[in-house]
């Protein structure tokens, strides 16, 4: 049985102020959050569509903060979602809104942003995480940190099709091409000589 350490106490009490940060009364919940302290996602993306963004990014935050190790894929991809077009919706959090782009990506890397209606500008800066995090993705399994190009592996090598080559063919075709105008001329000289009727000697007496 586990012993019960000043440490274990410690983070006991912290996870208790939260709970009473988010939950300030059994009959009501902070906005964002539900009595049981899972993200009140409806009520999230009716404040959002609302228009409401300042409200809706203190529960996200603190979300975030404090409930990583709590916290599901489908609550991180919610919360990293929302994050991502708020923060890059703003010139002086765009970076901190590419980084949740990022984080989201890795998480879903087919997911897209078009459901939460983003401006012509969110989107572009989007498209270019999205391709960029591809792009990184693809150089370091094909390079090392010092940027030198990976081997790839002998079992990959050996199953790799090596292209044919097609100098046989034309070989061939030439040797078969020769041959069939060579014996076309025999032929035909064959069939002229035929044809030449040699003139009979008249021996006079």
């Amino acid at each position: 049985m586990k012993s019960w350490t000043p440490k274990n106490r410690n983070g006991f009490a912290f996870f208790l102020a939260l709970c009473l940060t988010f939950i300030p009364s059994a009959t009501h919940a902070a906005f964002g959050f539900k009595l049981d302290g899972t993200l009140d996602k409806e009520a999230i993306s009716h404040a959002y569509f609302e228009g409401e963004f300042d409200r809706i990014l203190p529960p996200l935050e603190a979300y975030l903060q404090a409930f990583p190790a709590f916290s599901t894929k489908d609550d991180s991809t919610f919360v990293y979602k929302y994050l991502s077009v708020i923060y890059a919706a703003d010139p002086s959090t765009r970076k901190k809104g590419e980084s949740c782009m990022v984080q989201l990506i890795k998480m879903k890397p087919a997911i897209e942003l078009i459901d939460l209606y983003i401006s012509d500008n969110i989107a572009s800066i989007f498209k270019d995480v999205k391709s960029n995090y591809f792009q990184q993705q693809k150089y370091v399994q094909e390079h090392d940190v010092l940027g030198n190009e990976k081997r790839r592996p002998e079992t990959e090598t050996a199953l790799t099709p090596k292209p044919h080559s097609t100098k046989w063919l034309w070989w061939t075709l030439g040797g078969v091409g020769t041959a069939t105008i060579i014996t076309g001329t025999l032929l035909v000289l064959n069939q002229d000589s035929k044809q030449v009727v040699p003139a009979k000697t008249r021996i006079e007496p």
